[in-house]
């Protein structure tokens, strides 16, 4: 095989994985975009039908796993073309997680169904659309290796934070003085961490994306909303 038969394949074998991190991304963000309508029509079945739509999610990262240990065994990138390789398989694991998030989303959501309503879930279907927006958005930054929608996507992590951290609080509060309202405000906390959880790794995906196309991760932190309200999942 002639040098240029081996870079079209080099070639080709990049552009086979950037096109899967992009379906990957859509079916998240799809999985996601269920996910918050089944929460906000508390559909019982599509909220299950949603959890069950991340093994599609799991089975895609292996395919990119595989096909960027392929690249590497094949043709041996040099450094520059082995950035990209590795941001594809940061960014695959990114998306894996937040797939995680939207299948734990779900699987609350088929115990709220049962539950009393209280007045805050608005606000954190509200939060989940504003997290989807930047996974869509994200991810036509890293087709385009747009910078400036990468760190404007960075940007705004702050504010989602800032907006998990204060539901958080009323919750907390209706739940203190209605104790009715306990079980859901519970299920509810839940719901918003991981909504929050899924910004953090959109976030990272940006930093991801400012790596690829910059050879360097930002050198400052980005701002953090006070996490006291933080609970594990």
């Amino acid at each position: 095989m002639n040098a240029g038969h081996i870079q079209k394949s080099y070639d080709d074998g990049i552009n086979a994985i950037k096109n899967r991190i992009v379906l990957m991304a859509e079916m998240v963000s799809n999985e996601l975009e269920e996910t918050i309508n089944a929460f906000a029509s508390r559909d019982k079945t599509q909220a299950k039908d949603a959890a069950a739509a991340d093994e599609l999610v799991n089975a895609s990262e292996r395919i990119i796993d595989q096909l960027v240990i392929e690249t590497v065994v094949r043709h041996q990138p040099v450094a520059s073309d082995l950035r990209e390789l590795v941001v594809a398989l940061r960014i695959s694991k990114e998306l894996e997680r937040i797939g995680d998030y939207a299948k734990n989303i779900a699987l609350h959501s088929t115990t709220l169904d049962d539950l009393d309503v209280t007045g805050e879930e608005q606000r954190l279907i509200d939060l989940g659309h504003a997290v989807n927006t930047m996974l869509v958005e994200v991810i036509q930054a890293y087709q385009d290796r747009d910078t400036k929608m990468a760190q404007t996507i960075r940007e705004q992590d702050v504010d989602i934070d800032k907006l998990y951290s204060k539901i958080f609080q009323d919750l907390l509060t209706i739940a203190t003085y209605n104790g009715e309202f306990a079980p859901a405000c519970t299920h509810l906390s839940f719901v918003g961490r991981s909504l929050e959880r899924i910004g953090d790794h959109v976030t990272d995906i940006a930093e991801d994306i400012l790596y690829l196309v910059q050879g360097e991760y930002p050198a400052d932190d980005r701002e953090k909303a006070d996490h006291s309200a933080s609970i594990s999942v």
